[in-house]
């Protein structure tokens, strides 16, 4: 008996054993499984660009999209445009290869999508439909990159540049739609309202993988460091970007299966640059860059120690040989490292350098964008100062970029 006592228990602990193992390999949970990347498109087309929004749309169905059953790769779209209820989408594809549009939430058609408070409702519906682990965010519209609203069509401190509102802009057709609209925005561009960059970064509730900016001119120091507690890397323009937008064709198959997210961005930015790089005549402009937000704090620190000592310089310096990224008379957008190399010291500026590059992961310009000459592209614009734009002066130092290099005083 004592034998047959002793075999059982022998057996007893073999079985919880392998029981046991297989709970510790062929039964553990592969930690993939429970990655879910989301994408969130914001097409905030309430103005002359709704034509364009219409075309990205046809382009994004055109390309690769996630399958319906894909529960870990989830594209959703905001799309508002006139005449219609602004909604939010989700596209994915079935098994035949057709692209379905689910619906998730419609909006009330007075809903005004270059609002703050509209843009935290939408995103606060997209994680409540699909809570995601990852997240990219692609905003598209009209933008005026770092300026507060209503500037740029108004720029009360500035009479050259309300001035030059009245001259009619023969390129109007590839940056807008062909309206007399003016030109009036932050981000976004509906009934007059713009959401600033400082509100917009506020409201961001999650970090994101990835912020692009699918608008002009939003490539600039002020952005990339206001943005960069919010996303891990930024993809935007310090020019203009034609109507045209980026090639959502080929957006999302780098987007949701790149197996390197630093490589598979790239590939985002060189589809887009060679896209525009292939045309001719004045459809051959483009201007992209990308930021890996990591490396912008030590850039700022040593911005800092060269602005400290070249106030004077800055305002005083001589706007003329630098490289512009701007059109009629908006004296608000240059080359970033043009300015710094003109008042930094050789030491300086090669330290400057060496953190440029780490916080640039790519860029690329055409040689002329429109009638822009491309002659020292650092891949990031920045404001030029002069004491007698007192009102910009005052809303630059409310920027996160500004607090940090003190560059305005």
């Amino acid at each position: 008996m004592e034998k047959r006592g002793f075999i059982r228990i022998l057996l007893l602990f073999v079985l919880l054993f392998c029981i046991s193992s297989c709970s510790i390999t062929s039964c553990k949970k592969n930690p993939e499984d429970d990655k879910v990347r989301s994408v969130l498109l914001y097409i905030s087309a309430n103005n002359n660009l709704h034509r364009y929004a219409e075309e990205s749309i046809q382009d994004l169905k055109k390309g690769y999209v996630p399958q319906s059953r894909d529960k870990n790769n989830i594209l959703l779209v905001f799309y508002h445009v006139p005449g219609k209820s602004p909604a939010l989408f989700r596209y994915s594809c079935n098994k035949e290869g057709e692209v379905l549009c689910e619906t998730i939430c419609i909006y009330e058609q007075e809903m005004n999508s270059s609002q703050i408070s509209s843009f935290s409702r939408v995103l606060a519906d997209a994680e409540r439909s699909y809570p995601a682990t990852e997240r990219g965010l692609i905003l598209w519209s009209h933008a005026t990159g770092w300026l507060p609203e209503g500037y740029y069509s108004d720029p009360k401190d500035h009479t050259e540049a309300r001035y030059s509102q009245q001259i009619e802009d023969p390129y109007r057709f590839l940056v807008k739609s062909p309206t007399e609209e003016p030109l009036q925005k932050s981000f976004g561009s509906d009934n007059n309202s713009e959401m600033e960059i400082t509100e917009l970064a506020t409201v961001l509730p999650h970090n994101y993988e990835f912020i692009l900016f699918d608008c002009c001119l939003m490539g600039g120091i002020e952005v990339a460091y206001e943005f960069k507690d919010k996303c891990e890397y930024m993809l935007f323009s310090p020019t203009e970007i034609l109507a045209d937008g980026f090639p959502y064709e080929k957006m999302f198959d780098p987007i949701f299966n790149g197996k390197n997210r630093e490589e598979a961005l790239k590939q985002v930015c060189s589809d887009y640059f060679d896209i525009y790089d292939a045309q001719t005549g004045i459809y051959r402009s483009a201007t992209v860059t990308m930021v890996r937000c990591n490396a912008l704090e030590e850039l700022a620190g040593v911005c800092a120690s060269i602005y400290r000592n070249n106030q004077d310089s800055i305002l005083t310096m001589d706007s003329f040989p630098l490289q512009i990224y701007f059109r009629y008379n908006k004296h608000w957008y240059y080359d970033f490292e043009d300015i710094v190399s003109r008042i930094a010291t050789p030491e300086q500026y090669e330290e400057f350098k060496a953190a440029l590059d780490r916080a640039i992961a790519y860029k690329a310009a055409t040689d002329i964008f429109l009638n822009i000459n491309i002659e020292r592209y650092s891949g990031l614009s920045t404001y030029l100062p002069r004491a007698r734009y007192a009102i910009l002066n005052d809303f630059y130092k409310t920027l996160k970029w500004n607090k940090a290099t003190g560059y305005v005083k």
